[in-house]
């Protein structure tokens, strides 16, 4: 047998092997390696962009700001534009410029800091959760599991990598809140404007 013919399966192998690597699923990640995953962030700050749109006036409106996460305790969310207001979500409840709100439905204040918490023990409790990717590039669904959180939330989208980046909120009325948040030297529209730079002449 030939030198070329013994290394004719070598070669096939070397040619096929990253192939077959690259059809190999990522590993999946769990809930609870999720959990610390985020948890592992500890305190954050930085800015988002949020969109929200109302379906019974069909409107889209755009807005960003500046929020600060200190894990565990409580969540100050800025918003600069269109309007500028301040909420600061706690174990407490939900404050708007200062003052309390009773109005908090289906524990809003809690839902979102479990949430950024990555408290999903927590959240199973209240919801059936899909979760796909790894630690590189992960998306998790989160669907009310009881009809009173239904009635006022229909789905909960969350992606990200080494960290939280975006949240989608589908409301049962058709309204959507979706949050994108930047990396803490990002400002907003830092990305369009780079876009915008790289397409002109």
């Amino acid at each position: 047998m030939s030198c070329r013919t013994r290394l004719r399966p070598l070669s096939l192998l070397v040619v096929t092997l990253p192939l077959w690597m690259a059809a190999l699923p990522a590993r999946a990640m769990s809930l609870e390696t999720l959990a610390d995953h985020l948890a592992a962030q500890g305190d954050v700050s930085g800015r988002f962009e949020q969109t929200r749109y109302l379906a019974d006036l069909d409107t889209r409106i755009d807005g960003h700001g500046r929020y600060r996460f200190e894990q565990g305790d409580h969540v100050i969310w800025s918003l600069e534009s269109p309007v500028e207001e301040t909420m600061e979500l706690s174990k407490s409840g939900i404050e708007r410029n200062g003052e309390h709100i009773n109005d908090d439905p289906a524990g809003v204040a809690t839902l979102i800091m479990q949430l950024l918490n990555g408290q999903f023990s927590a959240l199973a409790e209240r919801f059936d959760i899909t979760l796909e990717g790894d630690q590189a590039d992960w998306h998790a669904t989160l669907v009310p599991r009881q009809q009173g959180l239904a009635n006022y939330l229909h789905t909960i989208d969350m992606h990200g990598d080494a960290r939280l980046e975006q949240i989608g909120m589908a409301m049962a009325d058709g309204d959507r809140l979706d949050i994108h948040l930047l990396p803490p030297n990002e400002s907003p529209g830092a990305s369009d404007a780079a876009s915008q730079q790289v397409s002109s002449p």
